[in-house]
């Protein structure tokens, strides 16, 4: 249990000194718990992947709706308009497709870096993937066929199955 809360809960330890391929680097004079706190911070919201990804969920809310860390990271519903039970899958697979756009970040072999606008598209991507496969394993009858087929991120079919409704921002 360590290990994970010295890699700020994420599973990847930062040696003193490195940066994160996107170039964030923690405060070097913090002390290791506060560089802990930084770099999930950094992971799970200011990184590349993370902030695409933040940026599509901002788009499919109401203007009127400020996303804040608090809202994915806890779970929190944030409006109304999007029902409380489809809110946590859509932070989960946030938080997922976050972790994993890190992953591929830091599977890169190349030295200098990977385009920012490549690592945006990939982890959006994950997040659409996240919900795509939520959708398919819910079958053709789901719990949540009631949605209607105006809910932000997954909405409901005729047929009663779902379908993904997550509206990119330019």
């Amino acid at each position: 249990m360590v290990w994970w809360e010295q890699a700020g809960g994420h599973g990847w330890p930062m040696k003193r000194g490195t940066a994160c391929p996107c170039g964030w680097q923690h405060s070097a004079a913090s002390p290791r718990a506060t560089q802990v706190l930084q770099l999930r911070e950094h992971v799970f919201w200011t990184c590349t992947g993370a902030s695409a990804i933040r940026r599509a969920i901002q788009h499919n809310l109401p203007v009127s709706v400020q996303l804040l860390s608090r809202h994915v990271w806890l779970l929190k519903q944030r409006c109304q308009t999007v029902r409380k039970e489809m809110w946590y899958v859509v932070c989960l697979a946030a938080l997922t497709a976050m972790l994993r756009a890190r992953g591929l970040m830091l599977s890169t072999p190349s030295r200098t870096g990977v385009e920012p606008a490549v690592v945006g598209t990939r982890a959006v991507d994950l997040l659409l993937a996240a919900l795509k496969d939520f959708a398919a394993c819910q079958g053709g009858v789901s719990s949540f066929s009631d949605l209607g087929q105006s809910h932000p991120f997954v909405c409901a079919r005729p047929n009663g199955s779902l379908a993904v409704l997550l509206q990119l921002p330019p």
